[in-house]
């Protein structure tokens, strides 16, 4: 899968100041040199010169005239200046000519166009300054609405949904710079949060599930009690009870309360499974998986019931709570052996970071009422009051607490197969 190249806030931000303040450069650049060339529009040509013609005449009156001329590489000549209101004549008088260069051009200009020229000198000066205003006021808008906007809105979104208890939501932000990492992240804790909920609200179920089914079972026993504590009462006011109804009676009154302590034992030891914590570490497989079957093998000793072992996973190091699922393992394959008539498997699979663990066995299989209440987390069909499915109950259990789950069902043409699976890191 292609690596997708991250881009940082910084780099982000660098990249619009740069072009921003390339735009407002060009921008300041095109102002000055028009502010330029509109003042030597209005200024006079550096080059240009007053060319003044002083006439004495006989009667000893002198008069002026001026004229503006341009220096430049091709001179052109030109005739004699005639003052207003002369006309020309060699005879009468003497001419003399002078060049004065026009030091100061400014001053030779009409209000109006002083006016335009200081007005483009100001320009000049402010117009710089007023893009680099509107340049940083630009980059700024742009850089919060483009960049800093959206994954803030989506954050504020999914706070808003969590802050309502609402976990069913997906944050939705395909940026790749810290605010989009954020995003992911946020997301993952979003997932993580509706997923532990999800299997607190399934145990909080299973919970009510067995409240309800220990509630149901105890009735038998209360029902019985309270039937020979009834039989004892008439009989004793009858005045036939005898010595064997009362050893008889009591010896039921026993056996029931006995029932009543398994029922009360089992509470209080999956009580005492729920608080055990998931410890995971790295192991190899498939060599951890064979050394876990190799010990689960001892379980068969003095029994005439086979055990085989499949590994259907791929060698590679994976991170897992390997006590828990001895633990889980242990209990399915005990419970097999109280129902196989010859042999028990046990097979592995690995697939999509799932670790699954099947035990089957050649006995009678799950009643069709079991299966039914499979999702249950406490069952049991046996009424001797021995076994009280707390095998499977604790499985369930510790399996919840490893990401997985127990299920149940019936293989053919018979036999039982239980699935536990948890999840892995890998």
């Amino acid at each position: 899968m292609e690596k997708i190249k991250r881009q940082s806030l910084k780099s982000s931000f660098m990249e619009a100041v740069a072009i921003t303040m390339l735009i407002v450069f060009l921008c300041s650049g095109l102002a000055i040199f028009g502010c330029y060339l509109l003042q030597k529009h209005i200024l006079p040509d550096s080059n240009e010169v007053w060319l003044t013609q002083q006439t004495t005449a006989p009667d000893g009156t002198v008069t002026e005239a001026k004229m503006r001329y341009v220096l430049d590489d091709s001179p052109e000549p030109f005739g004699q200046l005639i003052a207003d209101g002369q006309e020309r004549n060699e005879s009468q008088g003497q001419t003399s000519y002078m060049i004065e260069r026009i030091e100061s051009s400014y001053s030779m200009l009409s209000p109006k166009t002083r006016t335009a020229y200081r007005v483009s000198q100001i320009c000049m000066m402010l117009l710089p300054f007023l893009f680099a205003v509107i340049g940083i006021t630009l980059c700024a808008w742009w850089f919060y609405h483009k960049i800093l906007e959206p994954p803030i809105t989506v954050l504020m979104d999914a706070t808003v949904h969590i802050q309502d208890r609402d976990l069913n939501f997906q944050i939705n932000f395909s940026g790749r710079d810290e605010l989009g990492q954020l995003c992911t992240a946020f997301e993952k804790m979003r997932q993580t949060l509706y997923e532990n909920n999800r299997q607190l609200w399934s145990m909080l179920e299973e919970r009510r599930a067995l409240q309800a089914s220990v509630a149901h079972d105890l009735r038998n026993p209360i029902a019985i009690m309270t039937g020979y504590v009834e039989y004892l009462q008439e009989n004793r006011q009858g005045g036939t009870l005898t010595d064997e109804k009362l050893e008889k009676a009591l010896a039921n009154l026993g056996i029931t309360a006995e029932r009543m302590g398994h029922y009360t034992d089992t509470m209080r030891d999956l009580g005492a499974i729920e608080e055990t914590e998931v410890h995971r570490r790295e192991v190899e497989l498939p060599e951890f998986l064979q050394h876990m079957a190799d010990s689960l093998s001892i379980l068969f000793q003095n029994t005439e019931v086979r055990f085989a072992c499949d590994f259907h996973v791929p060698a590679g190091r994976v991170v897992l709570d390997g006590e828990l699922l001895y633990r889980v393992l242990e209990n399915l394959i005990s419970n097999a052996l109280r129902f196989a008539e010859h042999q028990i498997e046990l097979a592995f699979y690995l697939e999509h970071g799932t670790l699954s663990a099947t035990v089957t066995d050649d006995g009678p299989g799950f009643s069709d009422k079991l299966l039914q209440k499979k999702t249950a987390l406490f069952y049991s069909e046996d009424t001797s009051g021995k076994h009280l499915g707390l095998g499977l109950a604790v499985s369930r259990v510790l399996c919840q607490k490893h990401g997985g789950t127990i299920e149940l069902s019936n293989r053919l043409p018979h036999g039982a197969c239980v699935k536990a699976t948890i999840t892995i890191k890998q």
